[in-house]
């Protein structure tokens, strides 16, 4: 037959639980007191901003040199546009004045065959 464990052991692990149960009282109840439960709140709001705050100083120096290579990229497009515009803008003059005298000429030229039948 096995042998039992002394009655004082027994009595040290009861007292060692028991102090371990009345930790996890005491525990519970500062956790549910206002004043503890609005600071956890606080720290979980500050850790989520965190998270944001994180991503933003990670990622930051990347988004600036890509946010200036794209500037660069519309300044050379500004510069372009308003040389290009000037140029269509020629063009246009002239093709509508081609066109005008075309227009002329052909019609001067129907006027001439329909009048002579």
């Amino acid at each position: 037959m096995g042998q039992h464990r002394p009655v004082s052991e027994r009595i040290a692990e009861a007292q060692a639980h028991l102090a371990s149960l009345m930790a996890k009282a005491a525990q519970s109840e500062i956790a549910s007191s206002p004043e503890v439960q609005a600071i956890d709140d606080r720290i979980k709001e500050v850790q989520s901003s965190m998270l944001k705050y994180n991503r933003w100083y990670s990622e930051g120096e990347e988004k600036i040199a890509n946010f200036l290579r794209r500037a660069d990229e519309w300044k050379q497009r500004l510069a372009e546009a308003t040389e290009k515009r000037n140029e269509a803008q020629t063009e246009l003059d002239m093709l509508r004045t081609q066109r005008k005298q075309l227009v002329t000429k052909l019609a001067n030229e129907v006027e001439l065959t329909d009048s002579g039948h």
